[in-house]
Formats: structure tokens, C-alpha cells, sequence
């Protein structure tokens, strides 16, 4: 009697429950941001996420979805980079001082000076190079590089006084998050402090530094034309970050499905590129009306500041880097990319 009730409650299942539905094998992208939603300004980072969830939701039909996490919810930049690392999410928007806590030969591409134009950099990203270091970022560390995303440009110094040679920096205070970005300011004679980004403004503000860089859509952002008066186009070092998503996730998808991931991933890229290449202008026009002062190097000046900084930041990456060989190849992507 029991075994009879037993088929007849499992026969009655579909009619009682439901079929089973076609989300239940949806597959799930989920992506932790660090700016909220429709933040101004900054759509080339937050809009290329959300080109990347239309474009890979429209291809698979919903099987696979993206989830945009806004905000800095899931935690900060290095610790999201770790989550998506071990699967406890599939993307993150780390940029390239993160990824240098995990594959320190990133930094390589931080050198002073490397890339003349945004253009050139986009070449060696997408040529040779950047495939190889994309491929052995995913070797090392887990996580896929799905394409290489313009974090606002070049980024330029600024401080409250006026900066128009290396000699200017000695004694000054910069911020400088990372030591890739300390090395120049320590190779000029100032001194670098590591303070967190959410503690920038305050730390201009009150003089425990006297300066930092950023790209300018960074230092329109957090409004740091209020406490610095000078903005100086030294354009020292590109700001950029792996397009990353966990590698086991990607290599679990079908391949239809991969496919769609990479052109999704391609098209976020360009519009990133692009969106950035805009933002920057009307950035740069904002903090000028807000009568921030800002200084356009000589090309003479530009030199001394390369012959300043390129030197002993090379020196020093040659002991953070797997092999010198990876400075020299980053070098000859470039001159071949010009």
C-alpha cells in the first residue's frame, strides 16, 4: 500500500511542483563593482560591465546570466579579486595595482613612460604580448583575461603648488597607493605614502600629503579639484585592468557559450576604450572650470621627467619580476606597436 501511494505522489509531482524550469539550469555570471550604479563620470568602467551582461544575456538567450554587484559590496578591490579567484564569484573590476598582489609581473606594464599614446597601448595589449601575459596570468593564478580595459587614461600628478620638473618633487608628500607608483615619486625626492583611496580627499585636505596621481576622470570623481590646486599633465604612467573572470567557471561553459562570453567581452572593451577616450576630455575641461590650474609639459620637460623616473623603476622591477626577460619583451612590444 505504501509503495503504491509512493508512485502515485511521484506520478502527481509535475502537477503538484511544477516542471522543472529552464532557470533552474540557468547559469549565473556574478561581477562585484566598485562604484554604485550610474555613478557620472565613470560609465567606462560600470558601462562596460553592463554592455558585457546585455550583450552575453542576449546571445545565450538567458541561459547564462550576469549580476552586477554595485557599489564595493562584496568587499574591496583585492579581496573581490580573491573571491572571483576562488569562484565565489565569476568577475571582478580589480585594475592593475590589484593584480599585482597576485602576479607581480603586471607591473611591468606600470613602467614610467612606456606607452606614448593610448593607442599604443591598446596594440600591445591585444597583440602578442598581451596574449602571452593573459596566458599566464591564467596559468598562475586562475583567473581568465578575457581583455585588457582602459581605466581612465594616462595618470597625471597633481599638488598645491606648481610641479613642472623632477626637481619640484623633492620634499613633497604624494600619495601613492602601490610600489610601483611610489618608485617614481621616491626617484624624484619625494616621499610616498600608501593611504587608501576612500581616505584621499580628507589626507589632501588636512596636509598629511601634498599630492597624489590618478587619471583625471579619478580626480574629478572624488572631487579633488576642492583640495588641490595644480593638476600637471605628466601622463607618467597608463591606467588599465584585466578584464578577469574566474577560469574554471569559463572552461565549465559550452562552447557556444564561451563564445559568447569572448564577443561579449570584446565589444565591453571597446566600449570602454572609447567611453574612456571621451570622459577624459570632458574631465579635463570640469576641473579646469572649477579653477584647478593645469599645467601641459614641454615635450623637453616630459624628457626629464622620463629620464628621471624610467631608470630606477626598471632597476627595481628587476628584482619583483619572474625574469628581466619580461621587461625587456614589454619594451619590444611597444616599439613594434608604435
Amino acid at each position: 500500500m505504501i509503495g503504491k501511494t509512493l508512485l502515485a505522489l511521484a506520478a502527481m509531482a509535475p502537477l503538484l511542483f511544477g516542471s522543472p524550469s529552464p532557470a533552474s539550469a540557468q547559469k549565473v555570471i556574478k561581477a562585484g563593482l566598485t562604484l554604485p550604479q550610474k555613478t557620472a563620470g565613470f560609465d567606462h568602467v560600470n558601462g562596460m560591465y553592463e554592455t558585457f551582461k546585455e550583450e552575453v544575456e542576449a546571445a545565450t538567450k538567458g541561459a547564462l546570466k550576469v549580476e552586477l554587484v554595485y557599489g564595493g559590496a562584496l568587499g574591496n578591490p583585492n579581496d573581490r579579486l580573491n573571491q572571483m579567484r576562488r569562484g565565489i564569484i565569476q568577475m571582478s573590476d580589480a585594475s592593475e595595482g590589484n593584480y599585482a598582489t597576485i602576479y607581480p609581473d603586471i607591473q611591468v606594464l606600470s613602467m614610467p613612460y612606456l606607452f606614448p599614446s593610448e593607442q599604443v597601448a591598446w596594440k600591445a595589449f591585444d597583440g602578442p604580448f598581451g596574449a602571452a601575459m593573459a596566458e599566464d596570468i591564467r596559468a598562475k593564478t586562475g583567473v581568465r583575461v578575457l581583455g585588457w580595459w582602459e581605466a581612465g587614461g594616462f595618470r597625471h600628478f597633481s599638488a598645491n603648488k606648481p610641479v613642472r620638473s623632477p626637481k619640484d618633487f623633492v620634499g613633497l608628500k604624494m600619495r601613492a597607493l602601490g610600489p610601483v607608483f611610489a618608485k617614481p615619486v621616491e626617484a624624484m625626492g619625494g616621499s610616498a605614502s600608501p593611504i587608501a583611496f576612500n581616505e584621499l580627499y580628507t589626507s589632501l585636505k588636512t596636509g598629511v600629503v601634498d599630492g597624489q596621481d590618478n587619471a583625471t576622470n579619478v580626480f574629478r570623481l572624488v572631487k579633488l579639484y576642492e583640495v588641490q590646486k595644480y593638476l600637471i599633465l605628466t601622463g607618467h604612467i597608463y591606467s588599465f585592468g584585466p578584464l578577469g573572470m574566474n577560469d574554471a567557471f569559463y572552461r565549465g561553459l559550452t562552447p557556444d557559450e564561451q563564445k559568447a562570453v569572448s564577443a561579449a567581452a570584446a565589444k565591453a572593451v571597446a566600449y570602454n576604450r572609447e567611453t574612456s577616450r571621451k570622459g577624459e576630455g570632458v574631465a579635463l575641461e570640469f576641473v579646469k572650470s572649477q579653477g584647478v590650474t593645469v599645467i601641459t609639459l614641454t615635450p623637453e620637460a616630459r624628457g626629464e621627467f622620463a629620464r628621471a623616473t624610467q631608470g630606477p623603476v626598471r632597476e627595481w622591477l628587476r628584482g619583483q619580476v619572474s625574469s628581466p626577460r619580461v621587461i625587456d619583451d614589454a619594451l619590444a612590444a611597444v616599439e613594434k606597436a608604435k
